[in-house]
């Protein structure tokens, strides 16, 4: 899992022409250390890996209903 994330920031270090200000992890897996080094190891040549561990999904799905029922935003449809 950590050699295809690798190689999707790579992906897109290409499409950016090189030019990236950082790479940043997130998520509940950058609690994992090892996780985290793994990529970093892959990857730090590129751009500074900043991480922020943590998982925010669950609020975000919870704001996203609510704007629903608010009117604030349409539903979608998938």
């Amino acid at each position: 899992m950590a050699y295809q994330i690798a190689k999707e920031i790579g992906e897109g270090a290409t499409v950016l022409k090189g030019n990236v200000d950082a790479i940043v992890l997130t998520g509940g897996i950058s609690h994992s250390n090892k996780f985290v080094e793994m990529i970093k190891d892959r990857v730090s040549f590129i751009s500074l890996v900043m991480v922020y561990p943590g998982e925010e999904e669950m609020l975000s799905l919870c704001q996203g209903a609510l704007r629903v029922l608010l009117g604030e935003e349409e539903e979608k449809v998938y």
